[in-house]
């Protein structure tokens, strides 16, 4: 069944990428004179199947395609995605209006003229304010509260995910990254992994990298878990990489936090690739000391796996969809899409970021690449 599924889905992407052509061919047709059907299919599908291969080269290790190329390609799936979405789109919309007579067989030429130029002119203008967007850092404000006594403590903790450090994601927008965490002036930053983007050989300059983590003020420190992508060939190279920068990554393991809280992180529920061991429950026995446990766990649909023994939950993951029209389908599909939650009064609490990078298109519509800054009240 499940390969009949794909087998659907694959059918009808391709029919859809298709139809786009044909379409664009069809009301362009005024100002394409001398060019045949042919010839523009065959350019067409020359250029949306490099897009696409090129993208699936560019998730192989050690690669030599040069970085720039796969950079550009990145920002033309987008572009590929919108015009596929606003060409169809706009193709049923006067599908139905033919239906309800409001329109003439065949389409007039100003209209199809029209048709057309709004969706090249939707896909080119999103995309574009989606990649501006994206390289901005926003920040996010929480205050949880995990115990309410005349005695209550507070720290102020920096959550960061999904900066999916490789073939988009570089210096220049983790220094921002960086920048946002230290105005914050967090006591603790916790990474709620998928720190790299699935290939460490995909790093550009990983000292430069690494120097930025080390620029992180924090007295308690930087603490992550890993993510999906922080897994495959590449996986000892992360780790070492991660101890470089001075970021301690807890593997289904906890610590201390200077006597105050407990932290745990734990190893993702179903990496892509190799990530060492396979996830194991944690040895809880530091609860005995009686402090509040904070725990890192990449996927917010790991929230039911915790009890009253967990007191705050800390994901990333989602992406919050990362661009529309897919941030709406993860608000109306996902239980746990982002921001604050808390199933009942006898469950953990959770704080779910969209992350601080962006994954394949780097593009942000109607999402932030962000910071969360949660005041916690131990």
């Amino acid at each position: 069944m499940q390969i009949l599924m794909i087998l659907v889905f694959l059918g009808a992407f391709i029919g859809l990428i298709v139809n786009t052509g044909r379409k664009l061919f069809l009301w362009f047709r005024p100002l394409l004179s001398g060019t045949s059907p042919l010839a523009f299919g065959v350019i067409y599908g020359i250029i949306m199947t490099s897009v696409i291969v090129l993208f699936v080269l560019s998730r192989l290790p050690d690669s030599r395609i040069p970085r720039e190329v796969f950079l550009a390609d990145h920002y033309a799936l987008g572009v590929a995605v919108y015009l596929v979405m606003f060409v169809n789109f706009t193709d049923l919309v006067i599908f139905v209006l033919r239906l309800s007579r409001m329109f003439t067989s065949p389409l007039p030429k100003g209209a199809a003229l029209a048709a057309g130029t709004a969706a090249l002119v939707l896909s080119v203008v999103l995309s574009v304010y989606g990649g501006i967007h994206a390289s901005g850092i926003q920040t996010k404000n929480y205050e949880v509260v995990l115990k309410e006594d005349g005695k209550a403590d507070s720290m102020k903790i920096a959550l960061i995910s999904d900066i999916h450090l490789g073939y988009v994601v570089g210096e220049t927008h983790l220094e921002k990254i960086v920048a946002a965490v230290n105005a914050a002036e967090p006591d603790l930053v916790c990474i709620a992994g998928d720190i790299f983007d699935g290939d460490i050989t995909a790093l550009e300059n990983p000292s430069g990298l690494q120097k930025l983590f080390r620029e992180i003020n924090a007295p308690y420190g930087v603490y992550a878990c890993l993510g999906n992508h922080d897994a495959g060939a590449g996986y000892e190279g992360m780790l070492e990489f991660l101890e470089k920068a001075q970021v301690r990554l807890l593997q289904d393991e906890e610590v201390v936090i200077d006597g105050r809280l407990i932290l745990a992180g734990r190893k993702d529920s179903g990496p892509i690739g190799n990530q060492g061991a396979d996830r194991t429950e944690i040895d809880d026995t530091a609860k005995k000391e009686n402090l509040p446990r904070i725990v890192l766990d990449h996927k917010p649909e790991n929230i039911g796996e915790y009890d009253r023994r967990t007191d705050l939950i800390l994901c990333g993951h989602t992406h919050r969809g990362q661009f529309f029209p897919a941030n709406l389908i993860n608000e109306a599909t996902m239980d746990v899409n982002y921001g604050y939650y808390r199933k009942d009064a006898k469950s953990p609490q959770a704080v779910v970021t969209s992350g601080a990078g962006t994954w394949g298109p780097p593009f942000r519509i109607g999402t932030d690449s962000e910071v969360a800054v949660i005041q916690v009240t131990l």
